[in-house]
């Protein structure tokens, strides 16, 4: 028998055949679970055994969280386990998503692009810069036993700046965006941080923080804990720094059509936007936690209240919510109150130069 491991490779599959399906006679007398096993022809579409077409077993259960119910002309992706001097297995492990996510990819850039302009496409390279900054540096950094909230600290810092440069340029609006933007996520960090610390919440409330704290990343609690205040802090960024955004560029607009306005009355008319906007984007805020926990919503549905609100999971989501709104709600006045120092002298009244 080798001792050498088990090499297991991902590869693209096309469903060629599909034989009819029959109930899993073994697996129901050993476990007493009832399976339709079916037989599918794939043809390997890359990777070294592509062309190849292989008989693959597929089996269906009355869990359909297990299911990949799949018939001809459908891809899939294969899992190809090999071991020297023993025979290559083949798994269906999932359904081979990426060309609809491309097609909703490309129509969002396009719609994007075409609506947005010049401007439009320097916002997103805004957001491009932020995915690079979390995929290569907050992981990776998080993954070498960093702590993922400072960490996530310094990328919301670079991508504020170079999110707000792309959209606004070197200018006054631009630093009133920022400095505005950048106390409110400081804001939304101690809130996070302190909730986290004294409800206590242990970051591994999901399913996938516990896979990976018991089979890749064995940290120490206050790891966990300082990722689940990183993911709080980089979830209420892209809110924050809209509020930021909005209210620097109406102060300045106000300032440029209304050159002998005071920084009382810029201040005023920053607050008032904000105002105006403040419930809205709470709003965003808190109903983007809820709609993607609503299966957790219909099930503490059934858990009584005493219960419910102590529950870790349930306790993650509001503190997330919670906390990123108030960090919303204090660059209100953080960006009036720089806008207005930053866009007029208010010795003279005048009009600095924004650019």
């Amino acid at each position: 028998m080798s001792n050498e491991i088990p090499q297991e490779e991902f590869a693209v599959g096309r469903v060629v055949a599909a034989k009819k399906a029959s109930i899993n006679q073994n697996l129901y007398q050993s476990t007493g679970m009832l399976s339709t096993r079916q037989i599918l022809d794939v043809e390997i579409l890359e990777g070294r055994l592509k062309g190849m077409i292989a008989p693959v077993a597929n089996e269906i259960t009355d869990n359909p969280v297990f299911n990949i119910d799949v018939g001809p002309g459908q891809e899939v992706v294969l899992a190809v386990v090999s071991q020297p001097g023993q025979k290559t297995e083949i798994n269906i492990a999932d359904y081979h998503r990426a060309p609809a996510l491309g097609v909703l990819l490309a129509v969002f850039l396009v719609a994007f692009i075409f609506f947005g302009g010049k401007k439009g496409l320097k916002s997103l390279l805004g957001l491009v810069v932020s995915v690079i900054l979390i995929a290569c540096v907050l992981m990776p950094l998080s993954m070498h036993g960093f702590n993922p909230l400072l960490v996530a600290i310094g990328i919301c810092f670079v991508s504020t700046i170079a999110t707000v440069y792309f959209v606004a340029g070197f200018s006054r609006k631009f630093w009133a965006s920022v400095l505005g933007t950048v106390c409110g996520v400081i804001v939304a960090g101690i809130a996070a941080q302190l909730v986290i610390q004294f409800a206590p919440l242990t970051g591994l409330s999901s399913e996938e923080a516990q896979i990976l704290r018991g089979s890749v990343l064995a940290g120490s609690p206050q790891f966990y804990k300082g990722l689940l205040a990183a993911g709080m802090l980089i979830g209420a960024l892209g809110v924050i720094m809209d509020v930021g955004v909005s209210i620097a560029s109406a102060v300045s607009e106000i300032a440029k059509n209304n050159p002998s306005a005071d920084q009382d009355q810029l201040y005023q008319a920053g607050m008032n936007v904000g105002r105006d906007i403040m419930g809205t984007m709470t709003n965003t805020l808190i109903l983007a936690y809820a709609g993607s926990a609503l299966p957790l919503l219909l099930l503490i549905s059934q858990v009584p209240s005493t219960k419910l609100i102590n529950l870790d999971l349930v306790a993650t989501e509001v503190a997330s919510a919670i906390s990123g709104s108030l960090g919303l709600v204090l660059t209100i006045p953080t960006t009036a109150w720089f806008s207005a120092r930053l866009l007029a002298r208010p010795e003279k009244g005048e009009i600095l130069n924004e650019q």
